[in-house]
């Protein structure tokens, strides 16, 4: 019998740290069953979840259960001025939880400086202000260093209008000589880019198709110009053109 309690011993030992932590799993954590500290499913089908917002009457901003005690809260409420928000969001569920997602929209009218792009990054309809004073075109920017290093010195570099590059560089007040990292941060691919009418640096120009500006061309063969299809598009607040 001690042979035997040695031996057992020796075994249990003798087990690397990976097999006992797998013989655990499953088990009560002590702290109300097993998988306790994971993170509850909040759904299983889009049905299961409702778009919500910090308060009952503002625009959907998430995506919460349709138990949500929250949400329920809200169920009867008036607001005024409601049905003002544009009906460019529905909740979804994604593995498990739930989200907010854009919804397709068709739009007929093209906008000078594009979509409007809400907080929640969809797209409405409703034509986006231009900027005073910004930019038309990719070719009215310029990328140039955002402090006094610059990104290939391991500072940031942004997007200007070209017309205002001299007094954006005299306001930055560097000194000859900067002290910097002398490391290349640059992000690769990174080009000036208008954006509603301000320049900015980002990373893929206009999706394949590009639609909703009077600058681009309009769809081919009766096609019609569709929102919220792809993150490209919606970044630059642009529609992509579709089926007819």
């Amino acid at each position: 019998m001690r042979h035997t309690v040695l031996l057992l011993v020796f075994a249990l030992a003798a087990c690397p740290s990976g097999s006992r932590e797998t013989l655990d799993v499953g088990g009560d954590d002590g702290a109300g069953g097993p998988g306790a500290g994971s993170i509850p499913q909040q759904c299983f089908a889009d049905t299961d979840c409702a778009t919500a917002a910090a308060t009952c009457c503002e625009c959907p901003a998430f995506a919460v259960s349709v138990n949500d005690p929250a949400q329920r809260a809200c169920d009867g409420v008036s607001c005024p001025g409601q049905g003002a928000c544009p009906d460019n969001v529905r909740a979804a569920c994604d593995l498990g939880e739930c989200v907010l997602a854009c919804v397709e929209l068709e739009c007929t009218e093209t906008c000078a400086a594009g979509y409007t792009i809400d907080p929640t990054g969809c797209l409405s309809c409703a034509c986006a202000a231009p900027e005073p004073g910004g930019c038309m075109r990719d070719s009215d920017c310029v990328q140039t260093r955002a402090d006094c290093c610059g990104c290939d010195q391991g500072g940031a570099d942004t997007a200007v209008l070209a017309a205002s590059l001299g007094g954006f560089e005299a306001d930055l007040g560097c000194p000859a000589s900067p002290a910097c990292p002398s490391v290349n941060v640059c992000e690769p691919g990174a080009t000036p880019q208008c954006v509603q009418g301000a320049c900015e640096l980002a990373v893929g120009g206009l999706p394949i198709g590009a639609c909703g500006r009077p600058d681009l061309p309009a769809c081919p063969g009766g096609g019609r110009c569709l929102l919220n299809t792809t993150d490209q598009a919606n970044q630059h607040g642009v529609g992509v053109c579709g089926p007819p």
